[in-house]
């Protein structure tokens, strides 16, 4: 699964979760119990789709390493053949010429049409092609190799189809979930408008100092500050009030 699914399967799960904690705020037949019961099945479906998803992706790869091992083999035979078939031509018989050409394209698919090819018409000529150094068994090497390509073929197509089926229905499944994700912001939020204990929890707000503490941390027993009138320093722990000219507002002292 990508990045994105695995994220939205985490969120469906928590979802869930939260719906059958709260089941009785919202019932079965209200908008959000039916949203709750999409999400809560989308998660088995998408988690088993997931699956498929990655043991599709694992056939394809497993079946390309297999073709391409495949390829290799069935080229060797056929050139086997047609250089034997060569020497034959250059032998005198000329009913071969023309025949027993390698393919001029790279596709594994006239590669295969050759390969039938070669396995029909070799028939002919197979006593022949043993004389010049060819397997007894060079034929049913040659069919052998032919299945095994073919069913590496097959197997390709059908691992990159279960593959495919999978990222469907994820995509499918994940986005009926989604919708009923923002349903449920929208019906949660209401639900819970007036009850603070399940509603989330607003960050708590930074402690503002005491202006007396901000005044009393910018004082120091050293130098007593111009306002007091008493004795320097007062005593520990106390809050003076001193006044001041006319027209400015009285201040506070801390005792250090």
């Amino acid at each position: 699964m990508e990045l994105k699914a695995t994220s939205l399967l985490t969120t469906l799960k928590n979802v869930s979760a939260f719906g059958i904690k709260y089941a009785t705020d919202f019932p079965a037949a209200s908008v959000g119990g039916r949203q709750f019961a999409l999400v809560t099945a989308a998660v088995p479906a998408t988690s088993g789709l997931g699956s498929q998803q990655v043991s599709g992706g694992a056939d394809y790869h497993a079946a390309a390493l297999d073709i391409a091992a495949g390829r290799l083999h069935l080229h060797d035979d056929l050139l086997a053949i047609a250089d034997a078939a060569h020497s034959l031509v250059l032998m005198g018989n000329s009913g071969l010429a023309g025949k027993f050409l390698m393919p001029h394209s790279n596709g594994d698919q006239a590669l295969l049409n050759t390969a039938r090819a070669f396995q029909t018409e070799a028939v002919a000529i197979s006593a022949q092609l043993i004389e010049l150094g060819l397997a007894a068994d060079f034929l049913t090497h040659l069919a052998a190799d032919i299945a095994d390509f073919e069913s590496a073929i097959t197997a390709k197509g059908a691992g990159l189809a279960a593959q495919g089926g999978a990222t469907g229905g994820i995509a499918a499944a994940t986005r009926q979930a989604a919708i009923a994700l923002h349903v449920l912001d929208t019906v949660v939020s209401n639900t819970y408008k007036k009850r603070p204990c399940r509603a989330r929890r607003k960050p708590r707000p930074r402690r503002r100092r005491n202006k007396l503490t901000n005044l009393a941390r910018t004082h120091s027993a050293a130098s007593p500050p111009v306002c007091c009138k008493k004795t320097w320093p007062p005593l520990a722990g106390q809050f003076f009030n001193y006044t001041q000219s006319k027209g400015h507002k009285p201040k506070f002292c801390y005792g250090l």
